[in-house]
Protein backbone atom coordinates (compact mmCIF):
# COMPACT_ATOMS: atom_id res chain seq x y z
CA UNK A 1 0.00 0.00 0.00
CA UNK A 2 1.42 3.31 -1.31
CA UNK A 3 1.49 6.48 1.14
CA UNK A 4 -1.20 8.15 -0.92
CA UNK A 5 -3.25 4.99 -0.79
CA UNK A 6 -2.90 5.16 2.94
CA UNK A 7 -3.63 8.86 2.97
CA UNK A 8 -7.24 8.28 1.19
CA UNK A 9 -8.39 5.59 3.23
CA UNK A 10 -7.62 7.84 6.23
CA UNK A 11 -9.54 10.91 4.43
CA UNK A 12 -12.48 8.72 3.70
CA UNK A 13 -15.58 8.01 6.31
CA UNK A 14 -14.50 3.86 5.32
CA UNK A 15 -14.53 1.79 7.59
CA UNK A 16 -10.40 -0.22 7.71
CA UNK A 17 -10.25 -3.80 7.59
CA UNK A 18 -7.53 -4.49 10.19
CA UNK A 19 -5.34 -5.66 7.68
CA UNK A 20 -5.59 -2.06 6.10
CA UNK A 21 -5.45 -0.88 9.60
CA UNK A 22 -2.24 -2.76 11.25
CA UNK A 23 -0.65 -1.69 7.71
CA UNK A 24 -1.23 1.69 8.25
CA UNK A 25 -0.04 1.48 11.38
CA UNK A 26 3.06 -0.15 10.35
CA UNK A 27 4.13 2.26 7.73
CA UNK A 28 3.59 5.35 10.46
CA UNK A 29 6.32 3.16 12.38
CA UNK A 30 8.59 2.35 9.66
CA UNK A 31 8.73 6.71 8.82
CA UNK A 32 9.07 7.10 12.43
CA UNK A 33 11.95 4.57 12.46
CA UNK A 34 13.57 5.94 9.26
CA UNK A 35 13.31 9.51 11.12
CA UNK A 36 14.94 8.32 13.96
CA UNK A 37 17.46 6.48 12.34
CA UNK A 38 18.58 9.67 9.92
CA UNK A 39 18.85 11.86 13.28
CA UNK A 40 20.97 9.42 14.61
CA UNK A 41 23.15 9.07 11.90
CA UNK A 42 23.79 12.99 11.88
CA UNK A 43 24.31 13.54 15.33
CA UNK A 44 27.24 10.36 15.19
CA UNK A 45 28.61 11.95 11.14
CA UNK A 46 28.85 15.59 13.62
CA UNK A 47 30.65 13.76 16.48
CA UNK A 48 32.56 12.28 14.02
CA UNK A 49 33.91 15.32 12.83
CA UNK A 50 34.25 17.17 16.03
CA UNK A 51 36.37 14.28 17.11
CA UNK A 52 38.45 14.69 14.28
CA UNK A 53 39.03 18.32 15.15
CA UNK A 54 39.92 17.31 18.41
CA UNK A 55 42.11 14.89 18.00
CA UNK A 56 43.91 17.10 14.74
CA UNK A 57 45.23 19.33 17.24
CA UNK A 58 46.66 16.17 19.73
CA UNK A 59 50.29 15.97 19.89
CA UNK A 60 51.64 12.27 18.69
CA UNK A 61 52.31 11.39 21.88
CA UNK A 62 48.81 12.20 23.18
CA UNK A 63 47.01 10.53 20.07
CA UNK A 64 49.25 7.61 21.04
CA UNK A 65 47.94 7.57 24.76
CA UNK A 66 44.87 8.15 23.33
CA UNK A 67 45.09 4.91 20.96
CA UNK A 68 46.65 2.79 23.91
CA UNK A 69 43.73 3.34 25.54
CA UNK A 70 40.77 2.47 23.48
CA UNK A 71 42.95 -0.64 22.84
CA UNK A 72 42.91 -1.38 26.41
CA UNK A 73 39.24 -0.87 26.19
CA UNK A 74 38.79 -3.06 23.90
CA UNK A 75 40.66 -5.78 24.78
CA UNK A 76 38.77 -5.29 28.59
CA UNK A 77 35.31 -5.29 26.89
CA UNK A 78 36.21 -8.33 24.97
CA UNK A 79 37.28 -10.09 28.10
CA UNK A 80 34.11 -9.16 29.64
CA UNK A 81 31.59 -10.10 26.99
CA UNK A 82 32.84 -13.53 26.61
CA UNK A 83 32.89 -14.14 30.30
CA UNK A 84 29.55 -13.15 30.36
CA UNK A 85 27.98 -15.35 27.51
CA UNK A 86 29.96 -18.42 29.21
CA UNK A 87 27.95 -17.46 32.71
CA UNK A 88 25.02 -17.38 30.30
CA UNK A 89 25.81 -20.26 28.43
CA UNK A 90 26.42 -22.08 31.98
CA UNK A 91 23.14 -21.39 33.19
CA UNK A 92 21.14 -22.02 30.15
CA UNK A 93 23.11 -25.42 30.59
CA UNK A 94 22.23 -26.28 34.08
Amino acid sequence: MSKDVGFELLQSNIALSVQQENRLKQMGATVRNASSYMERLKMNEEREKLARAVMGKMTIEQLSDLNLFYHLMGQISSDMLEKKQLQRAEVLHV
